[in-house]
């Protein structure tokens, strides 16, 4: 087998081993500089924890590209031995501040920071870091390792921020995300951007973004080639982008000394050192919305064939085949390894008949020895388009030997959700309360298309007599679910003197533009009839001669106007001393009417009351007994007992004390 011919199946290899390192495969440690780090056999999230500038982070890989040593534990974003030359910024109403711990540093010192609430930790795959900023905003940063568009492998980090209003009134938020990168030794590779190879500062607007941008140092023997996502799935487009040097973006937390043409020269210092600013122009955020700010940064997939023409060439290893619309990026890398110029270089793609573009060929020019060139292919699909197919792209010169390569694209649906809503338990009534009261209801989530449902987001919503518990949040946020995955979200959910059946719904959101809104209707509370029971005070064994107290307790008191209440007990086992009234005569610290218990026949106590109008629950009187005989103690209401009610269907369930 020649040397192409194996290149192309080691590339067919790596594509077949795109679910073999997934999260169940990562790793979580803290490491002698008191980073936080989470990993796998590619990549690695390092977070600071430490008070100065924690929650910023970097990026490494570990192995990298599968069989290539020559990028295993090289840094994508500069951070040895801790984080802290890349940071975020929230733009407030006009103000900066910058995400996560204080620092005296040169980055972001002259920004404002607010406090974090949550330091590091690893929660469902990711690394979570909050700070809330001057009780208005509550911001959370998720660093999750995810596949790679252009490799398929997951060798990248997903960054999000989601940025929630807490406060009662709506607010003007951005966000700008800056990133030291390196490949690396190199501090100074060029950003790949669509046809271009940008050094020096420069700005791009969104329609101007590609899909994603690479830097390398060499196509012929690449050491490292990173990735970053502008567009597509999974990722929130940013409205623009600057590149400039590492210095200027430093010192300005927002804004900073650009100049377009310069090259990427360290500010105040004499060494290129480059990085990339995304920006989120500032929207209002309304009181209890939140917003993601999601982008992907990590390695990149470049199918290469050395030669005295190295070629090289990406696109998504996955293509979603949500719009025939959409375009698909191809990619080609040409450079002149040999000594001499090539001459009249041309470059031509050969599509299956699945797949369209324009200009199939194209001109180079001449390539000195060292140079690079590239050139963009915009692939559109057609109409019948199978489940994978391959592309080969050749390019070719006057004076030296040609050169192809065959990349395969794998086409996917759609993702499709289905849910359904169930309790989580079996809701009784006990004593006249239902329980248990709060009780859990579970949303059943599971993606059965073809694609992952990105940044997913859950809204209970509840009809009048049922509230979500205490310290509860009505939006949960499941993240991004993958292609059959099932991901279960719950609430604990409070009842208020509710019965019968009980509509229920959740509102499903995800990542570009995906809404769902799912109803179940069969949340049935029993009826909650007025209850009287007797309830015990004193536990443990009794002898002759002990006090004891018993509490006639009542539940759903709200339809009854008066109680006539006759209660027996045996004289010779008990010796009534005394009725205190109950919790549902007080009110604000005051008494309510209360009318003298009647002692006057024996055995036989008679308590006749009006019930207080806002008396639902609780003790309407205390009898303090004397014990004369403990193995006798019995209580129970005499038939005598009568209710006067304020609508005619009302039952009473009277419980004794056996």
């Amino acid at each position: 087998m020649n040397k192409k011919a194996y290149l192309i199946l080691f590339f067919i290899l790596i594509l077949s081993m795109s679910n073999s390192v997934a999260a169940a495969d990562l790793f979580t440690e803290t490491d002698q500089n008191n980073n936080l780090r989470l990993g796998n056999d590619y990549i690695v999230i390092v977070v600071n924890k430490d008070e100065n500038a924690q929650g910023r982070f970097a990026i490494e890989t570990t192995g990298g590209a599968p069989f290539q040593d020559s990028d295993d534990n090289k840094p994508l974003v500069y951070g040895r031995p801790k984080p802290w030359t890349s940071y975020t910024t929230i733009w407030l109403n006009g103000d900066y501040y910058v995400f996560g711990g204080e620092t005296g540093r040169r980055a972001g010192a002259a920004g404002k920071y607010g406090k974090v609430v949550q330091e590091p930790y690893v929660n469902n795959g990711s690394i979570i870091t909050s700070t809330n900023i001057k009780d208005t905003l509550l911001v959370e940063q998720f660093l999750t390792i995810v596949k790679s568009s252009t490799t398929g492998l997951y060798d990248s980090v997903q960054i999000k921020y989601r940025v929630e209003n807490i406060d009662n009134k709506p607010h003007k938020i951005g966000l700008r995300i800056m990133l030291d990168t390196m490949l690396g030794e190199n501090d100074g590779a060029p950003f790949r951007i669509g046809n271009d190879a940008v050094t020096t500062d420069t700005i791009y607007y969104e329609k101007q973004l590609p899909q994603f941008w690479q830097a390398f140092d060499s196509i012929s023997n690449p050491s490292v080639t990173s990735q970053g996502t502008f567009t597509g799935p999974g990722v929130t487009p940013p409205d623009q982008v600057k590149l400039a040097d590492w210095g200027s973006m430093a010192d300005g937390v927002w804004d900073f000394d650009f100049n377009p043409g310069e090259i990427f020269l360290r500010k105040g210092e004499y060494e290129i050192d480059s990085a990339i600013a995304l920006y989120w122009v500032p929207e209002y955020l309304e009181p209890g919305e939140s917003r993601s700010y999601i982008t992907n940064y990590g390695l990149g997939g470049i199918t290469i064939v050395p030669g005295l023409l190295s070629l090289g060439i990406t696109s998504p290893a996955e293509v979603l085949m949500d719009s025939p619309d959409k375009s698909i990026p191809v990619i080609a890398y040409v450079e002149n390894t040999s000594e001499i110029k090539a001459k009249n270089v041309r470059i031509s793609i050969d599509l299956p008949s699945s797949l369209r573009t324009e200009n199939i060929t194209h001109n180079l020019g001449d390539l000195e020895p060292g140079e690079i060139a590239q050139i963009v292919w915009n692939v559109y699909p057609g109409t019948d388009i199978p489940a994978s197919t391959s592309y080969t792209v050749k390019v070719e010169a006057d004076n030296t030997d040609s050169n192809q390569v065959i990349r395969e694209i794998k086409f996917i649906g759609p993702p499709d959700l289905i849910s359904y809503l169930q309790v989580k338990e079996d809701i009784r009534v006990v004593k006249g309360r239902l329980t248990p009261n709060p009780f859990t209801i579970e949303a059943v989530l599971k993606n059965v298309g073809g694609s992952p449902l990105y940044d997913t987001a859950i809204e209970l919503l509840l009809p009048p007599g049922l509230v979500l518990a205490a310290m509860e949040k009505g939006v949960k946020y499941p993240g991004d679910i993958q292609a059959g995955e099932e991901v279960p979200v719950r609430w604990r959910v409070e009842a208020l003197n509710i019965e019968g059946q009980l509509p229920l719904a959740v509102n499903i959101k995800a990542l570009h533009g995906f809404q769902e809104i799912q109803t179940y209707e069969n949340l049935v509370l029993p009826e909650l009839k007025p209850v009287l029971y007797f309830e015990l005070q004193k536990t443990g064994g009794l002898q002759a001669g002990d006090y004891i107290n018993i509490d006639i307790r009542g539940e759903n008191l709200e339809e009854i106007d008066l109680m006539d209440l006759y209660i027996k007990y045996k004289p010779d086992a008990l010796e009534a001393v005394h009725v205190s009234r109950g919790t549902i005569f007080l009110k604000d610290g005051k008494y309510l009417p209360w009318t003298r218990p009647d002692f006057s026949r024996e055995g036989l106590i008679r308590i006749n009351q009006l019930v207080p109008l806002e008396a639902s629950s609780g003790t309407i009187g205390t009898i303090h007994f004397k014990v004369l005989d403990p193995d006798k103690i019995e209580l129970e209401w005499d038939q005598q007992t009568n209710f006067i009610f304020n609508r005619s269907d009302v039952d009473v369930i009277l419980n004794n004390l056996n």
